[in-house]
């Protein structure tokens, strides 16, 4: 696990004692236990945030109880949320959940800005994390729209099952897998079986076995036409 943001920052070095400090000075630090939204109350939500432990969950939730994941976020990762203070009332904003016990270090615009003026490499790291972000979205979105939920459902499991370091269990529910794409309990738990019928996996209570990785990442790589 990381403890500061300057291990978040790989040339922190390079940056002046001055701007060092003042990063130092206004960093905010959050933990998490597992489940719970993450919520900062009071302070501007324009900045970025760097997560120094843990898993991070960036998803949209309906009014109407539906969620779809938008990406993971893990230790030493970095997420820009410039966008929410200046959302209109239809604009859509994200929720973040940590899915572990999670430490989240928080950076405001405005503490962000004088370094980034006088630093070219601070400003490059700004604008590469926002645009990190947008592209992880797209990426997301593009899946996701032209591709089936048997080969959604394959990537989420892949995706998992990396995230737990390739063990081969994913501790994970049909309605969990559901509320990641944006569908149903139901029509997860129909395509599961499928996947079973094929050999690919063996489901257990609250856990999804893999057993053969090649044919599960041969679908989830599989683009509709």
């Amino acid at each position: 696990m990381k403890h500061t943001i300057s291990e978040c920052i790989s040339f922190w070095s390079e940056l002046s004692e001055k701007h060092r400090k003042r990063l130092e000075d206004n960093t905010i630090y959050r933990s998490y236990r597992c489940g719970e939204n993450v919520i900062f109350k009071t302070v501007k939500k324009d900045g970025i945030i760097f997560v120094l432990g843990g898993e991070l969950r960036v998803y949209l939730a309906s009014g109407g109880g539906r969620e779809v994941t938008l990406f993971h976020l893990s230790e030493g990762d970095a997420f820009s949320i410039m966008t929410v203070d200046n959302a209109s009332d239809t604009d859509v904003v994200p929720s973040l959940q940590a899915l572990e016990s999670t430490q989240l270090a928080y950076l405001q615009r405005s503490d962000m800005a004088p370094v980034a003026y006088d630093e070219p490499l601070f400003a490059k790291f700004v604008f590469e994390t926002c645009a990190k972000t947008a592209q992880a979205i797209l990426n997301n979105i593009y899946y996701c729209i032209f591709n089936s939920v048997r080969s959604c459902i394959c990537r989420e499991l892949a995706i998992q099952d990396a995230l737990g370091g390739y063990s081969g269990t994913v501790l994970v529910t049909h309605e969990e897998i559901a509320n990641n794409l944006g569908t149903t309990r139901v029509v997860v738990s129909r395509e599961l079986d499928h996947l079973r019928d094929l050999g690919l996996i063996r489901t257990g209570r609250g856990k999804i076995y893999i057993l053969d990785r090649k044919g599960l990442e041969g679908i989830a790589s599989c683009r509709d036409k």
